[in-house]
């Protein structure tokens, strides 16, 4: 029997390297391909908030590395945070902060509600949040918890150091925004057509990023000539 909640534990009794796949593709990994098949985009860092592009990656790593520490099998003082009604119910306060952060952000404007309604966005709100909270959370815990040599050390500093770049992500991304999310429209399955115009703080933080790219290009353009 597993040692982890049912469906959402298997990746984690698979082995490390299953975690990081499922990890990877639920963020970035299905996002990325939901924004070139639906959104018509290619995924770009410099448009991405940090905590995405780069820390979701880092957190499965951390995931992965806390399986192997574990050997897909959670040690008895973790026992009641990777299995039971407690991970159950932070996997719904995880969707419940996905669906209040959805309704915060259309609220404060960062996003338009065209934004708010993205397949990216979806996706991150209802899928990402109690998914990867799940599958990260419970990974690190049984990993911090197992016995650990020299070796097993690195490598628990390897995964709070994912752990800890990725919070230090969240807080930079507060303060810089970036598109995140194009205005979508659902009848015709493509975003709107550009300009978007900046009626979000994403949006405008996006021009503002597009008019110094266009800047740049022409001044290497000139430069050549």
């Amino acid at each position: 029997m597993s040692a982890w909640l049912p469906l959402l534990g298997a990746p984690l009794d698979a082995g490390p390297l299953a975690t990081f796949v499922v990890a990877f593709a639920v963020s970035p990994g299905i996002p990325a391909l939901l924004a070139l098949v639906m959104e018509r985009r290619l995924l770009r860092g410099r448009r991405e908030f940090v905590a995405f592009f780069y820390g979701d990656p880092l957190l499965a790593l951390a995931a992965a590395a806390g399986v192997a520490l574990c050997g897909s099998v959670p040690g008895s003082a973790v026992a009641v945070v990777v299995s039971g009604w407690v991970p159950l119910l932070a996997v719904g306060c995880w969707l419940g902060f996905g669906v209040w952060q959805w309704w915060a952000e259309l609220d404060a404007g960062l996003y338009t509600r065209e934004q708010a309604w993205a397949p990216t966005k979806i996706w991150h709100q209802v899928v990402v949040y109690p998914v990867l909270g799940y599958l990260v959370t419970a990974s690190v815990a049984a990993g911090f918890a197992a016995s650990a040599d020299v070796a097993g050390s690195t490598v628990k500093v390897f995964m709070g150091g994912c752990v800890a770049a990725w919070i230090v992500a969240n807080v930079y991304d507060r303060r810089h925004p970036k598109l995140g999310h194009p205005p979508y429209d659902w009848r015709r399955l493509r975003p709107q057509p550009a300009p978007w115009g900046r009626g979000s703080a994403s949006l405008r933080a996006d021009a503002v990023l597009a008019g110094r790219a266009e800047a740049l290009s022409k001044f290497r353009t000139t430069g050549r000539e």
